[in-house]
């Protein structure tokens, strides 16, 4: 009798040996043939006995039934759950495999339902939990996301990307202390990772926090020399901090590296303003529509330029560019709305000022303004009641409005 193991169909040496014992057989009568045989199953070397014995007429017996030994028995058992363990491991690598292609394909539920059935099959597979967490990542299901990415750091703390990716989900559920923590963690595995550090200063950025975020962007910098991005995002903190030269500066250098990135001319453009630069923002804007021609925060900043300026019909051609590009872009309806107040066409007015509001019901300068336009357009009651709204969602200047104006 011979238990035999099948792995991924290589069996010769196996009939050989057993050949072999079979030939032993007939010349020296019955032989117990022990050996040892390594083999690599699922990362480990299992070591196992075989055990053969053939009588010397095998063709009159080989049929017989044959009594194992307790020992045997449990042998014959565990080889038979090592098939099967291998059989489990064969089906979730394909279920894993089919999952990743999915992914690729941008199926992201059937690729959920095809890692699913992986971690299913075998629960210790790191990478399906992995992968499954960056699908739920792609779908903006965030706590699922950082459960999968928990259970791969539980499993294995020097998995770096696992920190990446579940700082990632952090950061889309604005839980950004929680995100620097594990960027804090990659940093130590990676030292040199400089996309960390600056993902690190995007999050001191969100908090409002620009002092911490430059310290950050400075050392993704020190790593990555070329590193556009941590430029340009190290230079709206300074800008923030009304540090404008040193803002100027980290913005041209992102541009010199990056001139194909539109949102760099912008920025530079809105630091140029608030330097009272307005011919150098007015340059900066139009070359961001150059780059970007569909660029509507660009038109809507250079239409703001010509408003200032008093080239009312040349900012409505650039806020009506805005809105033809993005027609749900509240802060356009609003600043068109702005120009035709100046032009006392106060019912046109309103019906930006109501667009505005009804793109983004939170808009308390809209509120503000489209009160203004009631108030020349003699519906004070209307008036008070847009500034009320406005007060209530923190406008100063709406208070001192209603104040003024409203019993």
């Amino acid at each position: 009798m011979m238990v035999l193991l099948t792995i991924g169909g290589k069996v010769s040496l196996f009939l050989k040996l057993k050949n072999y014992i079979f030939n032993l057989s007939k010349n020296s009568g019955r032989i117990i043939f022990l050996f040892n045989l390594k083999l690599k199953i699922m990362g480990k070397m299992i070591a196992f006995i075989i055990v053969a014995g053939f009588l010397c007429k095998p063709l009159v017996y080989a049929q017989d039934p044959v009594e194992l030994t307790e020992d045997e028995q449990r042998f014959k058992d565990s080889i038979a759950s090592l098939n099967l363990d291998f059989e489990m491991v064969q089906k979730s690598k394909e279920a894993y495999n089919q999952g990743t292609n999915q992914f690729e394909a941008k199926s992201y539920k059937e690729a959920i339902a095809s890692f699913n059935k992986s971690i299913q099959l075998f629960p210790r597979f790191l990478n399906a939990y992995f992968n499954r967490g960056v699908t739920y990542l792609q779908l903006k299901d965030y706590k699922n996301g950082i459960r999968d990415f928990s259970t791969v750091i539980d499993s294995n703390k020097a998995k770096a990307g696992a920190y990446f990716k579940r700082a990632e989900c952090y950061a889309g559920l604005e839980e950004f202390d929680k995100a620097i923590a594990d960027y804090r963690s990659l940093v130590k595995l990676q030292p040199e990772n400089a996309k960390a550090f600056y993902n690190m200063g995007d999050m001191y950025f969100m908090k409002k926090e620009y002092k911490s975020a430059i310290i950050e962007f400075t050392k993704a910098i020190k790593i990555d020399k070329d590193f556009a991005y941590s430029y340009n995002d190290r230079g709206s903190s300074y800008r923030l901090l009304a540090r404008y030269n040193e803002a100027i500066m980290d913005y041209q250098k992102a541009a010199s590296i990056r001139p194909e990135l539109a949102f760099i001319y912008n920025n530079l453009g809105s630091t140029k303003k608030r330097m009272k630069d307005y011919t150098g923002a007015m340059a900066a804007f139009t070359k961001a529509i150059e780059v970007k021609a569909d660029f509507y925060m660009a038109y809507n900043n250079r239409g703001g330029m010509y408003f200032e300026q008093g080239k009312y019909e040349d900012a409505i051609k650039d806020f009506n560019q805005a809105l033809k590009i993005n027609n749900k872009y509240a802060l356009a309806y609003n600043n068109r709305g702005n120009v035709k107040h100046k032009q006392e066409k106060y019912k046109e007015a309103i019906a930006d000022y109501t667009k505005a509001i009804e793109n983004d019901r939170n808009y308390a300068n809209a509120y503000v303004n489209r009160g203004t336009s009631k108030e020349m357009a003699r519906d004070l009651d209307g008036a008070c009641e847009d500034w009320t709204k406005a007060r209530k969602l923190g406008s100063e200047l709406a208070k001192k409005y209603h104040m003024n104006n409203c019993n």
